[in-house]
């Protein structure tokens, strides 16, 4: 029952593809989402072209972490594992966030204390990422598995942003 209802969501997240602006889908895969897995935060994170940087591009909380924010990307394990490896990244406890994030604090505020982050791909090329937060020791690895195939839907609107941030240098 529960692939069912999987399937119907994912099916209209594809359709919303063909005629949905971005902010449209993005909201409305944040709400699916919710309800396949759950969370408490949720952001979209695209990198520019060079790999130098990542530009929020939606969350949830905007408050807290507002839209078009950038931050440089970090060079450590997390960095190793999504952008080097292209693998999805799960903490799932506080203290594995507090060694790799700066904004642990922030996290923690939140109530938040597992994470995982997925790299949207596309042409082997990692356009950037899919981010969310729940209490500690709410995700594991089959949480993964459950938000994977809604992930790539993200590419043709990671695309179309990295043109625009390619317009801001």
């Amino acid at each position: 029952m529960q692939s069912n209802q999987n399937n119907k969501i994912l099916l209209n997240l594809i359709n919303i593809t063909r005629y949905g602006s971005s902010e449209y889908f993005y909201k409305k895969l944040d709400d699916a989402i919710k309800k396949v897995i759950g969370h408490k935060l949720f952001t979209l994170m695209v990198n520019d072209k060079k790999v130098k940087y990542v530009e929020r591009v939606y969350s949830n909380n905007r408050k807290i972490y507002p839209l078009l924010g950038t931050k440089p990307i970090p060079k450590n394990n997390w960095t190793k594992r999504v952008y080097s490896q292209k693998k999805e990244f799960l903490a799932k406890d506080f203290n594995e966030i507090k060694k790799l994030f700066f904004d642990y604090e922030i996290i923690e505020s939140l109530g938040c204390g597992s994470i995982i982050n997925v790299p949207v791909i596309y042409n082997k090329k990692i356009l950037g990422t899919l981010n969310i937060l729940h209490k500690d020791k709410f995700y594991n690895k089959s949480s993964i598995k459950k938000i994977l195939p809604y992930t790539q839907l993200l590419a043709p609107y990671y695309l179309a942003h990295q043109q625009k941030m390619k317009k801001k240098k």
